[in-house]
């Protein structure tokens, strides 16, 4: 009860803001920035999984909220509204990636081999932690949903406003996104010669063992 009613002023000052800067108090719109700045981050980086294209993505998400603001229906979460935003920004931003990736390969004939090797460095680091490298073999909407689920600790009903489908439907997706990620947890603690990840698997293993128990 507590929760629901915490949840219940949330959205009600959410709401306030919103009307305040329909009625042209544009400077308003800067708390609900400061509100949901962070968690837009952790959705975005655990989506893109990394760190400049995640806080790009943040701004244009804010930007695009702003822009889309007259559409906000008042009855609905204002975050599950921003997170639907953030999910098809990120969709976006993978789709052009993978454009990016293709386009590479087809300029290393021209004498361009090397050209992309301190990018693939700094991404070997950023994904060095277990987490990351786990997290990054799920698909973009498994992601999400253990994003919004374990992370964000959102209900099935709130998710099911960034997502149209049932919380039953939601709850099965959610299951089977759980029980992938501990098969690619064990295939990773599997990978003996790998130091880097033995290092991951000590930090992180209490996080990830958190995010593959059942509810």
């Amino acid at each position: 009860m507590g929760l629901e009613a915490e949840r219940e002023r949330e959205a009600a000052s959410d709401e306030g803001l919103i009307r305040a800067v329909r009625e042209g108090a544009t400077e308003r719109y800067e708390a609900l920035i400061e509100k949901y700045q962070q968690r837009l981050y952790i959705y975005c980086y655990h989506l893109l999984m990394q760190r400049e294209e995640a806080e790009d993505a943040v701004q244009e998400v804010f930007i695009k909220g702003y822009e889309k603001l007259s559409q906000f229906v008042y009855n609905q979460s204002f975050a599950a509204w921003l997170y639907k935003i953030a999910y098809h920004h990120c969709l976006n931003v993978l789709r052009k990636r993978r454009r990016t990736a293709l386009l590479s390969k087809l300029l290393k004939p021209l004498g361009h081999e090397g050209a992309d090797d301190g990018y693939a460095e700094a991404r070997r680091k950023e994904v060095a932690l277990q987490s990351e490298l786990a997290l990054g073999r799920l698909t973009v909407v498994e992601r999400s949903l253990i994003v919004l689920r374990v992370i964000e600790g959102k209900s099935y009903e709130e998710i099911g406003q960034s997502f149209p489908q049932s919380p039953a439907a939601l709850r099965k997706k959610v299951e089977r996104a759980k029980l992938k990620l501990k098969r690619i947890w064990m295939e990773l603690e599997g990978d003996v010669d790998g130091e880097a990840t033995k290092y991951a698997m000590a930090r992180e293993s209490e996080r990830i063992g958190r995010a593959i128990a059942p509810d």
